[in-house]
């Protein structure tokens, strides 16, 4: 399997995850997952683009900010909807991971249908 394919798989295993914790009810770990499952979308994406980091670390900004600078603004291979994503799931995780508060079914439902169309997207960019 190519290392693209290897990150994919991951992203699907990922989002199957945030599917059965959000059927379950558990809506922090839902939402976590989701972030997840697109970020490892991503980074599939960017490889197939022959995009690395220096330090062969796929660190969270470097991959937002490679992902919506280049993928979707100068190269225009993913559609422009999806610029913001990653980083209203990685809000999203940090409230999950890291706050008092929890990530509320309703967040935690967008977070799973925003990773599963960014899935979908890179997929079929990757056919």
């Amino acid at each position: 399997m190519t290392a693209p394919g290897r990150y994919l798989a991951k992203a699907r295993e990922s989002l199957a995850s945030a599917q059965a914790d959000l059927g379950a009810g558990r809506a922090n770990s839902s939402a976590a997952r989701a972030y997840y499952a697109a970020f490892q979308a991503a980074v599939s994406m960017l490889i197939a683009e022959g995009v690395h980091p220096r330090r062969g670390n796929w660190d969270h900004k470097f991959v937002m900010t490679e992902f919506s600078g280049r993928l979707v603004s100068s190269r225009r291979i993913i559609s422009s909807r999806f610029r913001n994503t990653l980083q209203t799931l990685f809000d999203v995780r940090v409230i999950a991971d890291y706050q008092e508060r929890d990530v509320s079914r309703t967040q935690a439902r967008r977070a799973v249908r925003a990773a599963s169309e960014l899935l979908g997207e890179i997929e079929s960019k990757l056919r």
